[in-house]
């Protein structure tokens, strides 16, 4: 069982009163069949469709993604103050589009699922554009840790911007993990802020942009130094994943 029937049926009414964007929440008990019984758990879960944002002359009328629902999941996450503990995986789930599910992760642990409906069944539901539609388990997200703090460094930052080509199956997320892992403990921020295929692109590969940021927090890092970092993450990215530099 899942809280997500009763997210799409509150959605349909909405958009048959001509409510166009719809972000709705909502937690509840989830049942789960074991050999001893059901098991009740409580569920985070959420339903989103439309356009990415309010109505107005200075923005335009794109429609939510995928990765817009991702940006707010990691919000919610965010909450717990251990971001980093959760991952996103691509996954399969039988309501949910097979290109855009990802199961969420928590030190290996599956704690939820986001995705896309599945394409038939938003025709059998009468839903004539894209539904997005997430849940977490939550006692996961219920706790939070209290951010440590750190102070403010003096020094500058070192920002350096990677267009990296690589194989159309391979998920952003294993890309910014194999980043972070050789990027050093200076590093202060990674951002993926283009997806791109299509035309001037092997038909086979996609283009990524990722942008990353370094700070020291006693001293002012030097170009050797974040030069012998990049060809590192680099290095790694085409012996573990046949992901390049693009030229």
């Amino acid at each position: 069982a899942s809280l997500w029937p009763g997210l799409v049926k509150a959605l349909q009414h909405n958009l048959n009163r001509q409510q166009d964007r719809v972000r709705m929440f909502e937690s509840g008990l989830r049942f789960v069949g074991q050999l001893d019984g059901l098991k009740q758990e409580p569920m985070l879960a959420g339903v989103v469709c439309g356009s990415r944002l309010p109505e107005g002359w200075a923005q335009g009328r794109d429609a939510v993604d995928f990765f817009d629902v991702k940006a707010d999941v990691e919000a919610v996450l965010g909450f717990t103050g251990a971001l980093g503990e959760f991952t996103f995986t691509p996954g399969q789930h039988p309501a949910l589009h097979p290109g855009q599910t990802a199961r969420i992760l928590r030190g290996g642990r599956e704690v939820g699922f986001l995705g896309a409906i599945h394409p038939e069944l938003s025709k059998n539901l009468g839903l004539d554009r894209p539904v997005f539609v997430f849940e977490l388990v939550l006692a996961e997200v219920a706790t939070g840790r209290l951010p440590k703090f750190h102070e403010l460094s003096r020094f500058p930052e070192v920002r350096r911007d990677l267009a990296l080509l690589a194989d159309r199956d391979v998920s952003a997320s294993a890309v910014l993990d194999v980043i972070r892992e050789n990027a050093g403990e200076w590093l202060t921020d990674l951002r993926l802020f283009d997806v791109y295929q299509g035309k001037g692109i092997d038909p086979h590969r996609k283009s990524l942009a990722v942008g990353l940021t370094w700070q020291h927090p006693s001293r002012t890092l030097n170009d050797d130094e974040v030069n012998a970092t990049t060809l590192a993450i680099l290095t790694s990215l085409e012996e573990r994943l046949n992901a390049t530099l693009r030229k």
